[in-house]
């Protein structure tokens, strides 16, 4: 009588199964009760052994979530759908710069699938947005924009002498064209 049988045990090994359904339900049923009774807990400091304070901080108690957002142009985003965020900053570039914007934001755009080393993108990408700065104000100097230019051509260069890996054909078409073009919208 003492002895368990084989059956008894297989039972007692398999262990114990949650009902996950028992248990969102209980966690519902929690929640609304929080929502219809929100917990305050007093806070009380004793001030003579605060250093410097002379008055007691303000508590406030917030029923729900708090997003505190500083800055100019931020971007919140809630949830864990999909999010799509955009910012549309536009400024006027220069007369006669033009031609120069939409081809540097052309390379900005298609930078990450070129076979440029980690650190010849980040220094083309700082060097086109610098250019992209310089052309949108009102009297750009030509000479930064001559020298910006002429880093961008010769960091896409090495994609035309294949002396990256994964250099292709159509990649180093593209920078022969945009070297062309970076030379054209700039002048001799």
């Amino acid at each position: 009588m003492m002895q368990a049988t084989a059956n008894e045990e297989n039972k007692v090994d398999k262990g114990v199964s949650i009902n996950k359904r028992a248990v969102s339900k209980f966690q519902k049923d929690i929640q609304r009760e929080f929502d219809k009774r929100p917990i305050e807990v007093p806070i009380n400091a004793d001030t003579a052994r605060l250093s410097g304070a002379s008055q007691p901080s303000t508590v406030n108690h917030y029923h729900g979530p708090t997003v505190t957002v500083n800055g100019d142009q931020a971007q919140v985003a809630w949830g864990d759908g999909t999010i799509s965020q955009e910012q549309r900053d536009v400024s006027e570039v220069a007369e006669g710069y033009r031609d120069l914007a939409g081809i540097l934001a052309d390379i900005l755009a298609k930078l990450d699938n070129l076979p440029l080393t980690e650190e010849d993108n980040q220094y083309t990408r700082e060097n086109a947005e610098a250019l992209l700065t310089e052309v949108v104000k009102a009297e750009p100097d030509n000479g930064v924009v001559r020298r910006g230019v002429t880093l961008v051509k010769g960091l896409l260069a090495s994609i035309t002498t294949g002396v990256n890996q994964a250099v292709t054909a159509e990649s180093a078409d593209y920078a022969r064209e945009t070297i062309a073009a970076l030379g054209n919208a700039v002048g001799p």
